[in-house]
């Protein structure tokens, strides 16, 4: 089905496609775009790094790491879109190399480029990926984090990947509070079959130390001058943005958060059902192969899954929840559905639900492109006038065009490349064509 005899450059270049089309051509859009671009805008205009502001205004929701990287690309570019953009889309390309590394590693090159190619066929990974947001950031931190506790957990002792683990948790945190999570493959580690050659590895006394002088050591970097610069100022006000961003914004807002109230089924009823599509509608496919899988021994698979069940698990206990927040499991699910994925694209059940979902997606695009153009000249003119957008455009009709084509290309013979490229096809029309129509709305 895919030719893997460069499974990284294949990969980084249909990721590229993906997420990478239309970079640039929008402003940050409402409401955390804005956000994080003008604190870093601000970072850049005034040389106060350690005290990120927004319109003058001390802003401590957030750690600054974020928004260190996007100042930095401000001062490199002088382009806010482009800095808004670009920490995500490396970040996203960490997490696909990060994730073709597990999959080469426990299982093979293939396994790798399958995951990664279906990571980029699911809507909330390419979303974020192309959002000028932290959560792609702190999504490739965790990602590096648990698998360097998953190369010792699963072949260790391996002490530079363990302390690796954990400098990678110290930098997730100074992006975003919850970057502690690879912690939670030790929790998880009880599902790891044993099995022949050097035993599982948990953590000595020893190692535990390291561990968390390394985790002190990344987040050092950006609290102790804060602390040091707080102390020196006397200033009630950076006194006030020390405690809420130490305090406020991590535990208490776990526990007793002020804002995004969901119930909770909200993960598993209406987030993963349609943010994690295709993996959610081959579940059951995937998970009758993968408990195959485990009773007969696979040693990786039982951990890797236990560790995302205990992320969504997390973010489940909390009374607030945005769909964002389970992004960091997303990647291994992906590459636990990517060691079946060969078998499962040969099942006639998924051959007709690609042929389904693709043929529904590039059919109704293509259609409303030209019941537009030609049959609600009337309605596409008010659309025009609302949004500032002529949603008729040839570019609009030739990439849509150009999804029926690789659709009616593959369908026969590997109806899953057909979705994937219908897939593609709607995301360069975003890209290249109704993001930059509405910008200005």
């Amino acid at each position: 089905m895919l030719d893997t005899r460069y499974p990284r450059l294949l990969l980084l270049g249909v990721a590229l496609l993906f997420i990478a089309t239309g970079i640039g051509l929008k402003d940050p859009w409402p409401s955390d775009e804005p956000r994080f671009a003008l604190v870093a805008q601000e970072m850049v205009d005034s040389g106060r790094w350690f005290f990120p502001t927004r319109g003058g205004e001390l802003y401590p929701d957030k750690p600054p790491l974020f928004m260190w990287s996007q100042a930095i690309v401000l001062e490199l570019s002088g382009s806010i879109r482009l800095a808004s953009a670009l920490p995500s889309l490396l970040s996203a390309l960490v997490v696909l190399l990060v994730v073709f590394a597990a999959g080469q590693r426990f299982w093979n090159p293939r396994v790798g480029l399958l995951a990664g190619l279906l990571l980029l066929t699911t809507p909330q990974f390419v979303l974020e990926a192309r959002a000028g947001q932290l959560d792609m950031m702190v999504t490739a931190w965790i990602a590096l984090g648990f698998y360097g506790f998953l190369r010792h957990l699963r072949d260790g002792p391996d002490r530079r990947w363990l302390f690796v683990g954990f400098a990678a948790c110290g930098f997730g945190v100074i992006t975003k509070g919850v970057g502690f999570l690879p912690l939670l493959a030790f929790l998880a580690w009880p599902f790891l079959r044993p099995g022949t050659g050097r035993s599982p590895a948990l953590l000595n006394v020893r190692d535990a130390l390291v561990g968390v002088l390394c985790i002190l050591g990344a987040i050092a970097l950006w609290l102790i001058p804060m602390l040091l610069l707080v102390a020196s100022s006397g200033d009630p006000a950076f006194e006030a943005y020390r405690d809420n961003i130490l305090f406020k914004q991590t535990g208490e807002r776990y526990v007793a958060p002020s804002h995004h109230f969901q119930p909770w089924w909200y993960f598993l009823g209406e987030v993963i059902p349609s943010l994690w599509f295709p993996v959610f509608v081959l579940l059951p496919w995937l998970v009758p192969a993968w408990r195959r899988a485990i009773l007969g021994g696979n040693r990786t698979l039982p951990l890797v899954l236990a560790w995302a069940a205990l992320v969504v698990l997390f973010f489940t206990l909390s009374p607030a929840k945005r769909g964002v927040y389970i992004l960091p499991a997303l990647p291994w699910i992906c590459l636990a559905a990517a060691t079946e994925l060969d078998t499962l694209v040969a099942r006639p059940g998924v051959r007709r639900l690609a042929l389904a979902v693709g043929g529904i997606a590039a059919t109704a695009g293509f259609a409303l492109g030209v019941w537009l153009s030609f049959a609600e000249p009337e309605r596409a003119a008010g659309l025009a006038a609302r949004y500032g957008f002529n949603p008729t455009p040839v570019p609009w009709l030739v990439a849509l065009g150009a999804g029926i084509a690789t659709f009616v290309a593959w369908y026969r013979s590997t109806p899953v490349l057909a979705y994937a490229g219908t897939m593609l096809s709607i995301w360069l029309v975003l890209g290249l064509v109704i993001y930059p129509g509405i910008n200005d709305y």
